[in-house]
């Protein structure tokens, strides 16, 4: 493992890095349920669509509420996306994120209509934006070490593309008293970031 960034304070350090162990935010409770085929890659959540002409004729696909489609790009690693990569050697669509009628009535309790439409939409855009944040390992985990050396403090899970975002996360469920080393790495974080 080795370290992405590293600060102190003469008592404690800190320290962040990827999170090889982090878990697919699909294992998550999800608004959206993501569907894709690819033959060499396991991409979404389990379902039992054997390929994308039988979920078209299925019951869900006729009573989704929002169904958005997805794309893979793929050359190097992988990212997904809600949009269109536009090229046509490397990318194209490898399943849909969709929420029902019903979940988005039970999720929300409220009537059908744009505005719900748009917010739902907004909710599955993100979740899959986080979804290719792991995809594309973007993925990091924190640990707070005293002057002995001992661990005293350590969370992972933290996804994200841009530093501040990420750190302002780990501090938020981290104990008050060690908000000064996010602080002084959140200073130093334009160094950094080329490093992301």
């Amino acid at each position: 493992m080795e370290d992405l960034i590293t600060v102190g304070d003469g008592k404690y350090k800190l320290e962040v890095y990827r999170d090889e162990f982090a878990e697919s935010p699909r294992t998550w409770d999800n608004l959206g349920k993501m569907v894709c085929w690819h033959r060499r890659y396991m991409l979404g959540d389990k379902h039992g669509y054997g390929n994308p002409r039988e979920f078209q004729e299925s019951k869900e696909y006729k009573n989704a509420f929002v169904i958005l489609p997805l794309y893979l790009y793929d050359h190097s690693g992988i990212t997904i996306s809600t949009c269109d990569f536009g090229d046509r050697f490397d990318s194209g669509q490898v399943g849909y994120i969709y929420v029902t009628k019903e979940q988005a009535k039970k999720e929300y309790h409220c009537e059908l209509d744009e505005r719900l439409e748009t917010t739902i939409r907004e909710r599955l855009i993100g979740e899959v934006k986080m979804y290719d944040q792991y995809l594309q390992g973007d993925c990091y985990a924190f640990k707070i070490i005293d002057e002995q050396g001992e661990e005293i403090d350590s969370c992972g899970g933290f996804y994200g593309d841009e530093l501040a975002e990420v750190l302002k996360e780990m501090r938020d469920s981290c104990n008050d008293e060690f908000g000064n080393l996010f602080n002084k790495m959140e200073k130093h974080s334009s160094a950094y970031t080329a490093m992301m």
